[in-house]
């Protein structure tokens, strides 16, 4: 299994999650996700998601100049955004839990770690 996949159908819930710790930048998100081994293919692919999570009004989005002098944009979790969170969240955890009972059911869930 690829996992990129996994990752791009997930990746909304996880940088929602890095913005419930406070505001960030792009940049900022890009390298906590990878941080966790949630690597993106080259920096542009944060965008996207960002967009996204914008136009469903996930997040509040505002710019500030930096010491350089230079417009940095952050996003901001609103209240919308932290009960969309949550929900995905919610979901995550059962999908998970349902995929390893099936693997554990018939046997394909790694030896070490059957119970």
């Amino acid at each position: 299994m690829e996992k990129t996949s996994i990752i791009k159908g997930s990746l909304e819930m996880c940088v929602l999650s890095i913005l419930k710790s406070g505001k960030s930048y792009g940049y900022e998100i890009m390298k906590e996700l990878e941080k966790f081994n949630l690597e993106l293919k080259g920096e542009g692919s944060i965008y996207p998601i960002l967009t996204k999570l914008k136009e469903k009004k996930l997040v509040q989005v505002t710019r500030e100049l930096t010491e350089q002098g230079r417009a940095r944009v952050y996003y901001e979790l609103n209240q919308s955004g932290l009960q969309y969170l949550e929900q995905s969240t919610e979901e995550w955890i059962s999908i998970q839990q349902d995929i390893q009972a099936l693997l554990q059911t018939h046997n394909a869930w790694p030896k070490e770690e059957r119970k």
